[in-house]
């Protein structure tokens, strides 16, 4: 009889057991969910936020028509895309149409609005890096995440304006970046000493 009345009471037991199981596993997939989440919203603002990669792969220099390899102005790798009939001058009607393709050609997914994946991913197929392009905040002056043909136009004028002439035409050798000093050029032009050189009224060496 003591058997019996253990083996129903180990019966009973049984269920709200497996019940209490059940809860906690949903408890725990829930919390677990809700951590993934949270790691994926993270994810998603560094994607924003950060330059991943930032253009790794891709080379410094680019060989402009007729000369040699050379660093590139901010943007000047996209304006020299614009060129259409190879002149070697980027017209403002050129300049124009060449931002409406640019725009097409990173919205991946056509749908009118370019993401900060998209726009990382446009610029990266770019032939030099330029970390200017693949800065989604640059573009994005309101920070909504989004940026628009609107927004894209106006940020790829502003870059081209500073290399602009009077005409409003770009000479493609204008997007060649001055070549940068060197460090002890650099120390002289800040008002620093040569390398080497004592500070008048130090001591001798």
């Amino acid at each position: 009889m003591r058997t019996l009345i253990a083996c129903l009471a180990l019966s009973l037991a049984l269920p709200f057991t497996a019940g209490a199981s059940g809860d906690d596993a949903e408890t725990k997939t829930a919390e677990l969910t809700n951590e993934q989440l949270a790691d994926a919203e993270l994810a998603d603002i560094d994607d924003i936020v950060r330059l991943p990669g930032q253009g790794a792969g891709q080379p410094d220099k680019m060989a402009l028509p007729g000369g040699k390899a050379e660093r590139l102005v901010p943007g000047g790798v996209l304006i020299v895309s614009f060129d259409a009939n190879r002149d070697g001058v980027i017209s403002q009607e050129e300049l124009r149409t060449g931002i409406t393709a640019a725009y097409q050609l990173a919205d991946a997914n056509g749908d009118g609005e370019l993401t900060a994946l998209e726009q990382q991913a446009w610029a990266a197929g770019m032939p030099v890096r330029d970390d200017t392009l693949a800065n989604p905040v640059r573009f994005d002056p309101n920070l909504d995440r989004i940026v628009t043909y609107e927004e894209f136009y106006t940020v790829i004028l502003q870059l081209a304006a500073t290399y602009q002439d009077s005409a409003g035409d770009i000479a493609i050798a204008s997007l060649a970046a001055p070549e940068k000093p060197e460090k002890e050029d650099r120390r002289l032009a800040q008002g620093g000493l040569a390398r080497g050189e004592l500070p008048p009224g130090g001591p001798q060496r």
